[in-house]
C-alpha cells in the first residue's frame, strides 16, 4: 500500500486528492471522499491495498484502537460511532484525519489527538482510518455493517415511488414500473400464518421446481441503475406471497423483505409471478457490495427468494451477484421499429393501428426512454439505422422514406438539432469526436450537414462497399466487414485497418475473422471496438434468417440466428465465443430458462410465418445480435450492448421473432426483442471467454422491440458544474469542490495525479498506478 502525506505547519493534515501524488489508492475526486465529505462523493475505486490495515509509522505514531473495529448501523443511523487516538512515542499528539470511504462514514480532519468515525447510515462496507504527522502514516479498519430494517410491503418512500402500480396502464408504460416491467411492489403481508411460513419454510422448493428466471446467477452489475425485476417459476404457479431478501459475503450489508400480492393484480387477474428489489434497498446495497472486505475479497450480493401458497412456503432458492465498484452514466441511443412515442406508420395489428419506426434515447438511472429522432407523421418522419459518435456529439439516422436521405443530430446538454445531409448514410461509422462519418459506400462524410464526401486513400484496396463500419475509441482504428471487395469470400471477413484523420488514409489491413470454408451464412458483422482499443466484439451469423442470403445484409430477424464473440486486432487466430454473455456457463451448459412447452401464435415478420421459430425459446442461446461497447471501462469491466431475443423471466415471453407490429399484437403482448448489457473483463484477453452474464436494460420501451443500441457519453460539462466521473466533463477532471462536492475541473488537483475515469495520457498520469490509461481516461485493472 503506499501514500502520499505532506507537513502543514508542525501538525500535518493529510490531503489525499487535494495535494495527492501518483502513488497510491488514496487520492481525491472520485476515489477519495475527504473526511466528513458528502453523499455526492463517488464511491472509491478497490485495490488489493484495501486487504489489510498497515502502519507507516517510521518513529512511534500510534492509532489505538488498531484491531479491526465492527460496527452494525441500522439504515439512516449514525451511531455507534468509533473514536480513536494518536499517540508519538506514547505521548498524545494532534494527527490530521481522513477516511477512504466518505459514502459509508465521516471523520473530523483535525488536527486533533483524537477523532470520532461517524457513519453516514446509507452505505456500509470496510472503512480505511488514516492519521498522519510529519510524513507518518497509520491505517486503521472500520467495517460498518448496515442493516436496513425488515419490511412488510411497500413502505411509501419516495424512492419506491415509481415501483407502485395505481393504474392497468402504468404496467406497460415507457419502460414498465420501474423501468423493468411487472406488477410493481406488493402490498403488506396481514396473515400471520403466511409470515410465519416465510419464517420457517415447508421445504426448499426442490420439489416444486421453484427456480429463478431472471435476474442470472453470477450476473456483474453496475451501480446507479433501477431496481431489477426478480421472476421466478414454480409447479404451484401463483404465490399469496414471498419474500426477499439481500445480503452481501462479508454482512456488511442486508435486509428481508416481505411482500403480498402486488394491488394491480386484483384488476388484472394475473399471477403473483415476479417482484422488483425496492429500489432504496437496490441503491444502499449496491453501494455497499462491490468493494474489498477485511479478508481482501470483494464484497458480493446475495439475494434469496421464499415463496408461500396456501399456508406453505418453500425456499429459500438463492443467487450470487458481482457488484462492479462504478457508478456508470452516459445516454444509450437505440432503434425502436415499434415505438408508441413516434407513430409514423400504420398497420400495426393492435392498438389504434398505428406504430413509429424512430431513434430512442435512455438516460443511466431513468425509468422511461425519451424520443431523440423521428417524429410522427408518415413514412417520412421515421428516423432509423442509426450511428452514434463515442463523445455522444453526433447521432446519424437514416429517413424511413427515401433510404438515400439521413439527417445528422447534433446532441448537447441543452438539446438535439437535426440537419438534413447532402449523403445518405445507413449505419455509417461516426468519428469519436462526431465531426465525420465513413459511409457504407466508403466515403467521408462532414458532420452535420455532409456538403462534400470525399474518397479516403487505401480502403478501396480491400473493400468497396464497407459493412457496419465501427471506429474505435481512439479514432485511429476503423472494423468492417466488406460486402464486397478484391479479396475472395468478402462477405466471410472481418478486417481491421490503421486510420489517418489527418491525411484521410486507410492502411495496415489486417483479417481478424474469416469465416472462409464454412456455409455462406457464416459470417462475422456488426463490430464494436472495446475502450483500449486491442480487441472487436462482433455478430457472429450462423443463419441469416428467412431473407438474409438474398439481401446480401445481416440482420436479427424472421429466424436470423447469431452468438456474440471477439477477437483481437492483429490477427485471426484467437476468435473466441463470448459464451457467458450469450447464455452458457463456464462449463458450456446452457443456463437461459426456456419454456416449458412452445407457445402456439401465429405471427409474422414482412408476411414470413415466424411464430413457429424456436416457439419455446430453447435456442435463446443463439439469438444474440448487434453488439456495441460503452467507451469508457468502468469498476474493471467494459460493458457490452446488444441486441437478444432471449425471454426477459416472465414478462416477455412470446415467440422470439414475433416483433412486428404488423404481425403481431405488440399492445396485447411484450415482444422478446429487447437491448441487454453484459460487463467483460477489462483484463481479458481474446483466446478466453472474460464475459458474464447479461441484464436487460432497464427503462427501454416494454412494448416495441429494440435493437442496436449505443451506450455513449454525455455531452461534457463545462467547468464548475457538478459531476461523478471525469468522463463527463470536458475537460476530463472531477475534483472535490469547496462545499463537499465534486465538480468538473480543467486540471487534477494541484496539478498532480488523475482519479479513475479521469483523463489520462499514460498510466502514470493515473493516481493508483495499477490503472491503465485505456481510452484517455485512467481504468481500474481490479475485478471485484
Amino acid at each position: 500500500m503506499k501514500f502520499a502525506a505532506f507537513a502543514v505547519a508542525e501538525a500535518v493534515v493529510l490531503c489525499f486528492g487535494a495535494c495527492g501524488t501518483n502513488t497510491g489508492p488514496y487520492k481525491g475526486g472520485a476515489d477519495l471522499a475527504m473526511a466528513g465529505g458528502g453523499d455526492d462523493l463517488a464511491m472509491p475505486q478497490p485495490t488489493d491495498d484495501f486487504a489489510m490495515p498497515i502502519d507507516f509509522a517510521a518513529g512511534g505514531l500510534d492509532v489505538q484502537p488498531a484491531s479491526l473495529q465492527t460496527i452494525t448501523v441500522v439504515a439512516g443511523q449514525t451511531t455507534p460511532t468509533v473514536t480513536y487516538t494518536a499517540t508519538l512515542d506514547g505521548q498524545p499528539v494532534n494527527a490530521g484525519w481522513s477516511v477512504d470511504r466518505g459514502d459509508v462514514a465521516a471523520i473530523s480532519l483535525g488536527p486533533s489527538s483524537s477523532a470520532t468515525l461517524s457513519p453516514k447510515g446509507s452505505t456500509g462496507g470496510l472503512v480505511n482510518v488514516i492519521a498522519g504527522i510529519n510524513g507518518m502514516t497509520v491505517s486503521r479498519q472500520v467495517l460498518v455493517k448496515l442493516i436496513v430494517p425488515s419490511q412488510n410491503g411497500a413502505t411509501g418512500n419516495p424512492a419506491e415511488q415509481s415501483q407502485v402500480a395505481t393504474t392497468v396502464a402504468q404496467l406497460t408504460a415507457g419502460g414498465g414500473v420501474g423501468g423493468v416491467g411487472g406488477e410493481g411492489l406488493g402490498a403488506q403481508v396481514v396473515d400471520t400464518a403466511t409470515l410465519n411460513a416465510l419464517a420457517v419454510p415447508s421445504g426448499n422448493g426442490q420439489s416444486q421446481g421453484l427456480a429463478f428466471l431472471y435476474p442470472y446467477d453470477k450476473t456483474v452489475w453496475p451501480r446507479g441503475l433501477p431496481a431489477p425485476l426478480v421472476m421466478w417459476r414454480w409447479s404451484i404457479g401463483d404465490a399469496d406471497a414471498i419474500q426477499l431478501s439481500l445480503t452481501t459475503t462479508s454482512g456488511s450489508f442486508s435486509w428481508t423483505g416481505a411482500f403480498a400480492r402486488p394491488p394491480i393484480l386484483s384488476q388484472t387477474g394475473g399471477k403473483f409471478i415476479r417482484h422488483p428489489i425496492p429500489q432504496d434497498v437496490w441503491t444502499m446495497a449496491t453501494n455497499t457490495a462491490g468493494a474489498a472486505s477485511a479478508n481482501g475479497m470483494s464484497d458480493q450480493l446475495i439475494v434469496s427468494l421464499t415463496v408461500a401458497s396456501g399456508g406453505q412456503a418453500y425456499g429459500p432458492i438463492s443467487e450470487t451477484w458481482t457488484v462492479a465498484p462504478a457508478r456508470l452514466s452516459g445516454i444509450i441511443y437505440y432503434n425502436s421499429y415499434g415505438t408508441q412515442l413516434a407513430q409514423n406508420y400504420t398497420g400495426a395489428v393492435g392498438g389504434n393501428g398505428k406504430f413509429g419506426g424512430a431513434v430512442l434515447s435512455i438516460h443511466v438511472g431513468d425509468t422511461s426512454p425519451k424520443l431523440a429522432a423521428g417524429t410522427n407523421g408518415t413514412a417520412a418522419n421515421c428516423r432509423v439505422c442509426h450511428s452514434v459518435a463515442a463523445s455522444g456529439s453526433s447521432l446519424v439516422a437514416q429517413h424511413g422514406d427515401v433510404t438515400s436521405t439521413s439527417s445528422t443530430y447534433t446532441l448537447s446538454a441543452s438539446g438535439i438539432t437535426e440537419t438534413t445531409m447532402n449523403n445518405g448514410a445507413a449505419f455509417p461509422a461516426i468519428f469519436p469526436d462526431g465531426s465525420f462519418a465513413l459511409s457504407e459506400a466508403g466515403q467521408l462524410i462532414p458532420l452535420p450537414g455532409g456538403a462534400t464526401a470525399t474518397t479516403p486513400i487505401g480502403l478501396a484496396a480491400v473493400s468497396t462497399d464497407v459493412g457496419s463500419p465501427a471506429f474505435a475509441p481512439s479514432g485511429t482504428l476503423v472494423a468492417f466487414n466488406p460486402m464486397a471487395g478484391p479479396t475472395a469470400n468478402p462477405t466471410q471477413k472481418l478486417f481491421v485497418m490503421a486510420f489517418n484523420s489527418m491525411t484521410s488514409t486507410f492502411s495496415n489491413p489486417v483479417l481478424v475473422v474469416d469465416d472462409t470454408g464454412q456455409p455462406a451464412e457464416t459470417r462475422p458483422g456488426w463490430p464494436a471496438f472495446f475502450p483500449d482499443g486491442k480487441s472487436v466484439v462482433f455478430h457472429h451469423q450462423s443463419a441469416a434468417g428467412a431473407d438474409g442470403n438474398s439481401l446480401g445484409t445481416m440482420n436479427t430477424r424472421k429466424g436470423a440466428k447469431a452468438q456474440l464473440a471477439w477477437t483481437n486486432v492483429t490477427d485471426a487466430t484467437h476468435v473466441t465465443a463470448l459464451n457467458q454473455l450469450n447464455g452458457k456457463d463456464a462449463a458450456g451448459n446452457v443456463y437461459l430458462p426456456k419454456l416449458p412447452a412452445a407457445i402456439s401464435m401465429s405471427c409474422t415478420g414482412d408476411g414470413v410465418q415466424v411464430g413457429n421459430i424456436d416457439a419455446d425459446h430453447g435456442d435463446d442461446v443463439n439469438l444474440n445480435y448487434e453488439p456495441t461497447v460503452n467507451p469508457v471501462a468502468s469498476g474493471g469491466f467494459a460493458w457490452v450492448v446488444f441486441t437478444s431475443r432471449r425471454l426477459y423471466g416472465n414478462e416477455a415471453t412470446i415467440p422470439p421473432f414475433c416483433s412486428d407490429p404488423r404481425g403481431v399484437d405488440l399492445i396485447s403482448n411484450i415482444t422478446t426483442k429487447k437491448l441487454w448489457v453484459a460487463a467483460v473483463d477489462v483484463s481479458g484477453q481474446p483466446g478466453a471467454d472474460a464475459s458474464h452474464p447479461a441484464f436487460y436494460l432497464p427503462a427501454q420501451e416494454l412494448l416495441a422491440g429494440n435493437s442496436r443500441g449505443f451506450w455513449v457519453l454525455d455531452p461534457c460539462k463545462p467547468d464548475g458544474t457538478t459531476c461523478d466521473t471525469g468522463d463527463q466533463c470536458c475537460n476530463g477532471y472531477c475534483e472535490p469542490a469547496a462545499d463537499g462536492g465534486l465538480v468538473c475541473s480543467n486540471t487534477p488537483p494541484n496539478g498532480h495525479c488523475s482519479q479513475v475515469q479521469e483523463k489520462c495520457t499514460t498510466a502514470a498520469d493515473c493516481c493508483d498506478q495499477t490503472n491503465l490509461c485505456i481510452n484517455g481516461f485512467c481504468a481500474s485493472m481490479q475485478i471485484p
